[in-house]
């Protein structure tokens, strides 16, 4: 897998041709689910309103939403930022809908988020499964290495933007 398969969102359009019913019914309900929440974070506010706040272009968060297209991991966390929500919760529906609050502030491509010193800590088992799920929502596979490489190279890009 490449840097570049990492960071594209796939569109979720079914598993492979000899999948279970149960395996289709399973990627449909996901990508309907990945919509949903979309739809209720960006509540009664304009999807052009949105794209916006989280510097994306408007068509793009609206092939999210039309497509149950899964986001890479840059733009989930954009968008995950911009809505106070937290990226766990946006990727798989799963853990706390709202993002820690507390009094530090970091920036993530030019959103202000607040969250508490501890948050700040590196938690490899979350990003282990947000990067999972975003690697299995794109149909794409990584080993361990891999996986660990994307958490690495993720986490300092993070700690690149936070600095002054």
């Amino acid at each position: 897998m490449t840097e570049t398969s990492a960071n594209k969102g796939a569109q979720i359009n079914g598993p492979a041709p000899d999948s279970t019913p149960a395996q289709r019914h399973a990627v449909d309900s996901e990508a309907g689910a990945l919509a949903a929440r979309l739809k209720a974070i960006i509540g009664e506010e304009s999807v052009s309103s949105f794209a916006r706040r989280c510097r994306l272009a408007e068509s793009v968060l609206r092939t999210y939403l039309r497509d149950g297209r899964m986001p890479p991991l840059d733009k989930a966390s954009v968008i995950a930022a911009a809505a106070g929500v937290s990226v766990d919760w946006l990727a798989t529906g799963r853990g706390a809908r709202v993002a820690a609050q507390g009094s530090a502030e970091y920036r993530i491509d030019g959103l202000a988020t607040t969250t508490s010193p501890r948050a700040l800590a590196l938690d490899t088992s979350l990003l282990e499964r947000i990067v999972k799920t975003v690697l299995h929502e794109q149909g794409a596979q990584a080993s361990a290495e891999q996986v660990a490489a994307i958490i690495v190279d993720r986490y300092q890009r993070a700690l690149d933007r936070r600095a002054p």
